[in-house]
């Protein structure tokens, strides 16, 4: 029995530390965005190059243009998964869809909308550099307000 103790928790404390692979990031990346409340230093932590440039200059961009980047916290987060990868040492390019619907009363509707992710491996973490829009598809009663 203590030998199986002994092998198990050096296995346990691996695990534990592992560094977070390209599709951990970009998970832990998306559901950040769904959360309310400032999550921008967190969302920069985990960013690079374009993308990060973009959120920074939300730091001083002022109080509407933040108000506008945290609109996605009004949605509910269904689903997020992954279509493809294309992965080698440094660089990781991940197409998802991700599936959401708006928490509001007045109009709610569903959304699915297809990206791909390019990350990259920076200081030995992995990191986004951007995200683009592939494809959207947009689920309603009534017409959506933009």
């Amino acid at each position: 029995m203590k030998i199986f103790i002994y092998l198990l928790l050096p296995i346990l404390i691996m695990s534990c530390n592992q560094d977070q692979g390209p599709e951990q990031v970009l998970r832990s990346y998306v559901n950040l965005r769904f959360q309310k409340g400032d999550n921008l230093k967190a969302l920069i932590d985990k960013t690079t190059g374009e993308l990060k440039a973009d959120l920074e200059s939300l730091k001083t961009l002022g109080e509407e243009a933040r108000k506008k980047f945290d609109q996605s916290s009004q949605f509910k987060k269904k689903t997020l998964k992954v279509i493809s990868r294309d992965c080698n040492k440094k660089t990781c390019k991940i197409t998802y869809i991700i599936s959401y619907e708006k928490e509001s009363s007045g109009n709610p509707y569903n959304a699915e909308i297809r990206n791909v992710a390019n990350l990259s491996f920076v200081d030995g973490v992995w990191k986004i550099g951007s995200i683009g829009g592939l494809k959207s598809y947009f689920e309603s009663k009534k017409d959506i307000e933009p």
